[in-house]
């Protein structure tokens, strides 16, 4: 009679605790985090001017973000731009609204 094995499950670790597995998963996550990229006051200004273009005349802006370590890219329409709070509101392609700050962003393409 032959033998019947279990195949690659005998091994991999067994992950009982769901503590475990949410500790391997946020190691992850951190393991695979880029570091926040330096942008000087002129990328800065250039990328306000981009912004402020696509807001006047209604164009579509591809907006690179950095948040938590990693990069999102969102494009849409500037919805509304707050200068106390230094944030715009940008309405994506899918109709929803995403708030983001002038700190997060990383680069900005204005699509004609």
């Amino acid at each position: 009679m032959p033998l019947k094995d279990r195949g690659k499950i005998k091994w991999q670790p067994a992950h009982f605790m769901p503590e475990h597995r949410a500790m391997l998963k946020n190691l992850e996550r951190e393991q695979l985090a880029q570091s926040k990229p330096q942008i000087d006051e002129y990328e800065l200004e250039e990328f306000e001017n981009k912004i402020h273009y696509a807001m006047e005349f209604a164009y579509q802006l591809k907006v690179k973000v950095w948040r938590d370590g990693f990069f999102r890219e969102y494009k849409g329409r500037i919805n509304r731009l707050d200068g106390i709070s230094r944030k715009i509101y940008m309405e994506l392609e899918s109709g929803d609204l995403e708030k983001i700050s002038f700190d997060e962003i990383a680069g900005a393409v204005v699509e004609e």
